[in-house]
């Protein structure tokens, strides 16, 4: 169930805008904490989504629908629910180190590549 609720975060958090993200820098991730313990609090687990989506502005990556759309349909509403407004704070943060973890392999990659772009030039001289 954590799984399907960090699904759901990571899509979520990945479909804020850059200039939201960007405008609150500071204050983001304690946004987004709040928004979804307070999005948590309805009945169904797909007013949830559309509920946070409506106050943050996202727009869903089409990437992400089928899985988002998964979790939706996976059943347990209320304990998803409920896991989401009492454990907010871990959730927030797992999807926190995930995305700093993703964005630390991607500036890697882009390190190497630019390595290797050095080295092919150093060939040709």
């Amino acid at each position: 169930m954590e799984e399907r609720a960090l699904t759901i975060l990571a899509a979520i958090w990945r479909g804020l805008s850059p200039a939201y993200k960007s405008r609150y820098r500071l204050t983001i991730w304690r946004q987004f904490e709040d928004q979804v313990r307070s999005a948590a609090y309805t009945s169904s687990l797909s007013r949830f989504v559309n509920c946070l989506c409506s106050k943050l502005d996202v727009v869903l990556a089409a990437k992400d629908v089928a899985a988002v759309e998964a979790a939706l349909t996976a059943g347990a509403d209320r304990a998803m629910l409920k896991l989401l407004r009492e454990e907010t704070t871990l959730l927030v943060l797992q999807v926190r180190v995930a995305n700093q973890e993703r964005r630390e392999a991607y500036e890697a990659t882009l390190f190497e590549n630019e390595n290797e772009e050095d080295s092919d030039a150093d060939l040709s001289l």
